[in-house]
């Protein structure tokens, strides 16, 4: 959706300044409840006292010292900070937010937060920087964390409105009045919301794994630095305006660009370590997770006078996570259950396909970051509880289901484009009008053109075997035996014959494997084969209808239900008598025809058919036993609140329509009057 813009500079400042109070408001708690600023003291013997770190400004703070610094960067969320807590307890030194480095002015915090690229990050620290530490979330956990604090500040869109908001964040409903929009507004935003943010996921770990490479985060294809730029900025440019297709032509090489910033860095982009947050606060994880924070800082420059001996630092992350001492986090937000949140199988489904990517590209590195890395994501993967994954959705729909919905704040305006991208995906929401007629038939004989020639080539594959003295068909089956010869064919449907049999160019100990997938409506019951020889019909690999043997033309059928399945049929003929085929199917034993050229499918529409009926059982389980605060994809929140209306005011969600009531009292009065328009119409067409 788009923003309505006024001044670019002004909405560039305002919004930024939304970002900066995400990341900022920590500093506002620590400043007032933190007033005696010391080192973490070693007690020895693996004691310790835990103390606030040092801030820019207090007396004390090294302003000159020369430290390594490390951007912890990460998905907008609570994970940072349970992360800066543990490397500000270390050395007592307090990490800093991108966003003061870029308003606030430059300092020496070695400890840099971070969310850029996404969206609500900036590169403010300029070229300071020296490593990066990479916070690895949950996405499903990561996700609920972000809109919650967009909820707490009111999804505010200007600087005054976030900050009037700024108390809210991390509060119980008890410790004060949350002054947040309509539940039911906030629902239809996060669900809006929450499918782009799933690729922003992703991409934002690929950005750093591959060193700042420039991928378009919708479709993962390297793209141009201009579409880049805009990308990352979505509060000002649409879908639409950064659309990838608008920047790179199809079939275009793209040069890889990476994003200059990274050679400001030190050590580059890619990371020097990765955390895993839920491990961090683990307490049977947790120490040995801090452990590696520990190591990342120790002995490098500036912190030897800084850092807190070893024998602390497992004391130092007691301190922070068993006794939750320290700047509030996440953690401390009781009335914030994960577990109280369900997320809808179109959400779950989307998360999966993203997080599999991830681990399926970079399991194939060796380094000791992308080993740690895939075992992080493949936890994610697991506590998804996804056991049947079937594809995600288009790039066309990832691109265009917001459409569906009208624009959600008050300045934003009805989306308009001329873009044959967008027109298109346009006509899956709006009401068919004279303007665009003639592009839907066009479309649609486009798309009749392209599934008439899908379907001529969709015959069924035969290969012909030897079968010298067969009495049976092998019991390993036609497969595991080499073919003489193959050929095509588009019906099984060969009459009792002493000749040829098909196209084997042999009239007796011949056998034939026939293979395709056959798509079988609901209407159709049965399914079967006559034969005169041995056959057998194995649908997905299970054998339904055994027709083995030598003997004379017979029937034998199976029931069938409607789907997509993988067919292989195989017959034999012996030495003597006739050869005979067919396969047919019908609603019942005595309505068969042969399986017509229309029902071969392909391995692609019966692995689609299969993820249709999944998509479909899932979606009714999830109305079943989604709650209304739960998180839904769009379809899924469409389908929930059809059924709620339904439910409340069936009449206005069936929109029946009682009309008016006919008086066929004057049923001859009014046949005759319409016969005499008729008579009109003719005498003026033919001057009669």
């Amino acid at each position: 959706m788009r923003l309505l813009k006024t001044s670019k500079k002004k909405v560039i400042v305002l919004t930024l300044a939304l970002t900066i109070v995400l990341s900022l408001w920590y500093d506002e708690a620590l400043l007032k409840s933190i007033k005696d600023r010391r080192l973490s003291l070693n007690l020895g013997d693996g004691l310790c006292e835990w103390r606030a770190a040092i801030q820019h400004n207090d007396n004390g703070f090294p302003r000159d010292a020369s430290f390594q610094k490390t951007i912890i960067a990460g998905y907008p969320s609570g994970d940072k900070r349970l992360t800066f807590v543990q490397l500000e307890g270390l050395t007592g030194l307090s990490a800093r937010d991108e966003w003061d480095f870029k308003f606030l002015g430059m300092t020496n915090q070695p400890f840099i937060k971070a969310n850029y690229p996404h969206h609500e990050g900036i590169w403010g620290w300029g070229d300071v920087g020296d490593q990066v530490l990479l916070v690895v979330s949950d996405i499903k956990k990561v996700m609920i964390e972000y809109h919650d604090i967009l909820w707490d500040i009111g999804y505010a869109q200007t600087f005054e409105e976030a900050y009037e908001r700024i108390n809210n964040l991390y509060k119980d409903e008890e410790a004060g009045v949350h002054e947040n929009p309509p539940v039911e507004d906030f629902l239809i935003w996060r669900d809006l919301r929450v499918f782009d943010e799933i690729h922003w996921y992703s991409w934002f770990i690929d950005y750093y794994m591959e060193a700042g490479l420039m991928r378009d985060m919708f479709s993962h294809n390297l793209t141009v630095p201009g579409q880049w730029k805009m990308a990352i900025l979505p509060n000002f440019f649409t879908k639409h305006e950064m659309r990838f297709g608008r920047f790179v032509d199809p079939g275009e090489t793209v040069t890889p660009s990476y994003d200059p910033m990274c050679d400001t860095l030190a050590n580059g982009c890619y990371p020097s370590l990765v955390i895993d947050p839920v491990k961090l606060v683990d307490h049977a994880y947790g120490p040995a997770e801090a452990r590696k924070l520990a190591e990342l800082i120790n002995g490098t420059d500036g912190f030897e006078d800084w850092m807190i001996e070893e024998e602390a630092w497992e004391c130092v992350w007691n301190e922070l996570v068993v006794e939750k001492k320290g700047i509030k986090t996440f953690r401390d937000r009781v009335d914030l259950d994960y577990d109280s949140y369900t997320y809808s199988f179109e959400l779950k489904n989307e998360m999966w396909n993203e997080v599999n990517r991830l681990i399926e590209k970079y399991e194939v590195k060796e380094d000791q970051v992308a080993i740690d890395l895939v075992n992080i994501l493949t936890g994610h993967r697991e506590e998804l509880g996804v056991d049947t994954p079937v594809d995600p959705i288009s790039y066309e729909e990832l691109m265009s289901y917001h459409l569906a919905f009208p624009p959600f704040f008050p300045n934003q305006k009805m989306f308009k484009s001329d873009d044959d991208f967008f027109v298109n995906a346009h006509l899956k929401y709006e009401d068919l009008d004279a303007s665009n007629i003639d592009s839907v038939i066009d479309r649609r004989r486009a798309h009749f053109e392209e599934e008439m020639a899908a379907k001529r080539e969709r015959n069924v594959d035969v290969k012909y075997f030897d079968a010298p003295g067969w009495t049976s068909l092998p019991g390993a089956g036609l497969s595991s035996l080499t073919p003489y010869a193959s050929r095509k064919t588009a019906r099984i449907k060969y009459h009792s014959s002493p000749g040829v049999f098909a196209t084997s160019n042999k009239s007796r100990d011949v056998a034939a494997l026939f293979s395709s997938y056959i798509h079988i409506d609901r209407t159709l019951k049965k399914i079967c084969i006559t034969s005169e020889g041995g056959s057998k019909l194995f649908l997905d690999n299970v054998l339904r209808v055994n027709n083995d043997g030598l003997h004379g033309e017979r029937r034998v059928c199976a029931d069938i239900t409607e789907g997509v399945y993988k067919l292989d049929l195989e017959y034999f003929k012996g030495s003597g008598g006739k050869s005979m085929l067919m396969l047919e199917f019908g609603v019942n034993e005595d309505r068969l025809r042969v399986v017509p050229t229309r029902s071969w499918a392909s391995a692609d529409s019966a692995r689609k058919f299969r993820q249709l009926i999944i998509m479909e059982e899932r979606l009714e389980e999830d109305l079943r036993t989604l709650k209304e605060t739960d998180l839904m994809g769009p379809t899924t929140r469409a389908e929930f609140n059809r059924r709620k209306r339904l439910t409340t005011n069936p009449e206005e969600v069936r929109k029946l329509s009682k009309g008016v009531k006919k008086d066929f009292l004057n049923f001859d009065e009014i046949l005759k009057e319409r016969k005499s328009d008729q008579l009109n119409i003719a005498r003026s067409m033919f001057g009669a």
